[in-house]
């Protein structure tokens, strides 16, 4: 079908309209207000300065490519939606039935909820923490690097090695998990079928939603209730040998995580529709993000729970602990649910059997 000029312009003009009227939510959103730390380097002026740019750009980019997408507009479905509700040519009766809506328009306020609401959260972990903290990470970094030469003199290769990795692994994580969320927010932030970011369908099984909800702020501050870090230390061991080893178990699974997560590119927040990625580690595992995510859990929880002296407080940690290793498995089992709609994914995992480890499950 041929893609008109007014369905470019009533797609245009509606986008405007529902990304100003989220844009706005999120200004006054106090779950990330809260947390803003520079006045001028935060997720409210870097939104809107995308908003500004879409607002210059998005039409004559929208008339030139002409994407298919336009004919399924998802900001259209949404301001329908409304226009059918508070249509006062309609009798209330047939409004009121017309609160349920319908399944474009689920899909369109899922997948605006998804990108909005969690690509705020990335831009504010970015412009709150990581960013601003990178320049000071790399210092850091480099400083160690050499005072580990100078260990190596003074008390043994494998002795300052060791110490390297005992100072340097909480600032190696950061660094991964800023690469990692700055792909997210790319991915959340964008929606174009180039890049692969352009979400066509979202589960809006109350299962799927909850499931993904659970792994992000302010859902998030329940694992942080239930799995505290210490502030002195990544890992509360006392054990020096055990406690580097941990560390390094702790790097590596992260970065095979980052890795995953780098393989799928600006697809990384498309959870049902992202099409298939063989490279490693995805010619290995189906899941290997929530893989590496479920070892995380269990290389952090177990040291505070031997760390604690408290039998509940045991109890408690290890729950959950388990509490999040189940979420991480319902969150691929809904994702799957709606990726083996495609043929190509459904052949993929003739290949790679397994979602999580390789001859087990």
């Amino acid at each position: 079908m041929e893609i008109s000029k007014k369905d470019i312009l009533k797609h245009y003009l509606s986008s405007i309209l529902v990304y100003g009227i989220v844009l706005f939510l999120l200004a006054i959103c106090p779950i990330f207000n809260h947390d803003i730390r520079n006045p001028y380097f935060n997720y409210i002026t870097v939104l809107g300065v995308y908003y500004i740019l879409y607002i210059i750009f998005a039409y004559p980019l929208l008339a030139k490519f002409k994407p298919e997408s336009i004919l399924n507009s998802q900001s259209v479905s949404i301001i329908n939606y409304f226009k059918k509700l508070f249509n006062k040519n309609t009798p209330l009766e047939e409004r009121l039935r017309e609160i349920e809506p319908q399944e474009n328009e689920k899909q369109a306020f899922i997948i605006l909820f998804i990108k909005a609401f969690f690509g705020a959260y990335c831009l504010s972990l970015l412009c709150n923490e990581f960013l601003p903290a990178l320049d000071y990470d790399f210092h850091f970094l480099g400083a160690i690097f050499g005072q580990t030469l100078q260990d190596v003199q003074n008390t043994g290769f494998w002795n300052g090695i060791l110490q390297f990795i005992d100072d340097s692994a909480d600032m190696w994580l950061k660094i991964m998990i800023t690469i990692t969320t700055s792909v997210y927010a790319i991915s959340y932030l964008t929606d174009t079928k180039f890049l692969g970011s352009k979400i066509k369908y979202a589960d809006t099984t109350p299962l799927g939603i909850l499931s993904c909800l659970a792994c992000f702020y302010p859902f998030m501050l329940i694992t942080n209730q239930l799995v505290p870090m210490t502030q002195d230390a990544l890992i509360p061991v006392d054990n020096n040998v055990l406690r580097i080893v941990l560390y390094v178990l702790v790097t590596l699974v992260n970065f095979i995580s980052m890795i995953a997560i780098l393989r799928l590119g600006a697809k990384v927040g498309n959870l049902t529709n992202r099409g298939i990625v063989t490279g490693f580690p995805y010619n290995i595992v189906r899941h290997p993000d929530y893989s590496m995510q479920m070892c995380y859990v269990i290389l952090t929880v177990i040291p505070v729970c031997v760390n604690v002296e408290s039998i509940l407080d045991k109890f408690i940690f290890a729950a959950g602990g388990i509490l999040w290793l189940f979420i991480y498995y319902i969150r691929a089992i809904t994702e799957e649910r709606n990726l083996i709609k495609d043929e190509k994914y459904l052949e993929y995992t003739k290949k790679v059997k397994h979602r999580f480890i390789p001859g087990v499950i």
